[in-house]
């Protein structure tokens, strides 16, 4: 909580939508970043008895003698999470708990016991928001022991009718419905009232990351692991840079008073989460021919000064992009996609599972790189080259007709603001909670 991760910007979200609904809200968490929580240490991921009981439930069972001495080691940190918890709701008259991902990602065994037993003893009304699951996570698919199964089983999420289950895509909410758990959907959202805007510190911002004005600029703002998909970011921009499409970048690089033929570049903003896949990415741009920027050193999630060097926010680099690329392959949701939009940008997505059953269906206008892929020998994935050139022609046709362009991202901008702002999830949120404290039904046992 308080970090930049996606969970982390929901949360925020999701308070801010609270309080303007009337609500006061308050956090708690095991580690906070820079904001502010009722903390309970033992609830960090990164707290060493949380981390020792995670490595031996999906890891290695080898720091324990028996089930027995595992199960022990749960329980007990459970039940200090536990007193914590009950602090929690005496000091600050809790009403209803919402219960971020860990009813459903399976990394803390003892929080998911010690939320579940505080909401069933103190008869709390609960919201339960899950973000992924912990059958979609590698990591998580295969418990060490019949005790982990069973935790598993029971726990993630709990059956109950007095816990509202809120996901972020209607295929995850099949598969609860699988498992006979009814789940409501509210998608994550962007505050659509703020916008980025050129100004005194980000003016200089295409000279400072080395990007010259007859460049034509290609966001990837993703972190940058497999799943990501960047290799078709590089494909496009391959395509894209092939002898046909000149006269259109060279339109696009005169619309901005420049002049030249227009350079395609791959902008990467976001961290290196796996290093021997940036490796890959950086061999193939080159077979490829592309223009591959890193800007992880200037680009962070706030803007300040470092060292005698700006360091710009990831919103400041949105105004000096063209397109933005969104070729994930497997997405819980599409945040990049929809900031994309805020930040009145074309994209070319790849349709995700996701993508196809709750973006798409909404009337978005995008350049689209299918939702098929092929897998070569290396592990980079690949389109169909029908597909690819398709692409690049449609993004070309963008580029090179202001009409064009603004008639997209203004759509785009206004179907987005209709189902996807703070506002639609404040509408959201209001009925998910009346519903679940009319489904309470009883009193809220306190100060125990």
């Amino acid at each position: 909580m308080g970090e930049t991760d996606g969970v982390s910007l929901e949360i925020e979200k999701w308070r801010a939508a609270l309080e303007a609904l009337g609500h006061t809200v308050y956090l708690c968490a095991g580690r906070a970043g820079d904001g502010e929580a009722f903390l309970i240490p033992e609830l960090s991921l990164d707290h060493p008895e949380v981390e020792r009981i995670r490595r031996n439930a999906f890891q290695s069972f080898s720091d324990y003698h028996s089930e027995e001495e595992l199960h022990a080691h749960i329980e007990a940190l459970a039940t200090r999470i536990e007193r914590g918890l009950r602090h929690f709701v005496e000091v600050y008259d809790i009403d209803l708990l919402i219960v971020e991902n860990i009813w459903s990602l399976s990394p803390h065994l003892p929080a998911t016991l010690a939320l579940w037993r505080t909401v069933r003893d103190l008869r709390l009304p609960a919201i339960a928001h899950h973000h992924d699951f912990y059958w979609e996570k590698e990591d998580y698919r295969g418990p060490t022991c019949p005790l982990v199964r069973r935790l598993l089983a029971e726990y993630f999420p709990p059956r109950d009718p007095k816990i509202t289950h809120v996901v972020i895509n209607r295929l995850a909410q099949g598969e609860l419905a699988k498992r006979g758990i009814p789940a409501v959907v509210v998608p994550n959202v962007l505050d659509f009232s703020t916008s980025p805007k050129l100004d005194e510190f980000n003016q200089d911002l295409r000279e400072r990351l080395g990007l010259s004005p007859q460049d034509v600029v290609l966001l990837q703002s993703t972190r940058v692991v497999r799943r990501k998909g960047i290799e078709l970011a590089v494909d496009l921009a391959a395509e894209l840079s092939q002898p046909g499409f000149r006269s259109a970048l060279a339109r696009r690089v005169r619309q901005r008073g420049a002049s030249g033929p227009g350079r395609v570049v791959l902008l990467l903003t976001n961290l290196v989460e796996d290093p021997p896949y940036w490796e890959q990415l950086q061999q193939h741009s080159a077979r490829q021919g592309v223009e591959v920027r890193l800007a992880t050193h200037r680009v962070a999630f706030c803007r300040r000064e470092q060292a005698g060097h700006k360091i710009y926010s990831f919103w400041d680099t949105y105004l000096f992009a063209d397109l933005m690329t969104y070729p994930s392959l497997q997405e819980g949701w599409g945040n990049q996609f929809l900031e994309g939009i805020w930040a009145k940008l074309p994209v070319a997505s790849f349709e995700y599972p996701v993508f196809k059953t709750d973006i798409a269906p909404l009337g978005f206008k995008y350049v689209s790189l299918g939702d098929v892929v092929q897998t070569d020998g290396d592990g980079l994935r690949r389109v169909p080259p029908e597909v690819l050139r398709r692409a690049a022609r449609q993004t070309a046709h963008l580029l090179s007709s202001p009409a064009r362009y603004r008639e997209v991202v203004e759509h785009n901008y206004q179907l987005a603001k209709r189902h996807l702002s703070l506002t639609k999830l404040q509408q959201l949120l209001a009925g998910v909670v009346s519903r679940t404290m009319a489904a309470q039904g009883g009193d809220i046992v306190k100060g125990r």
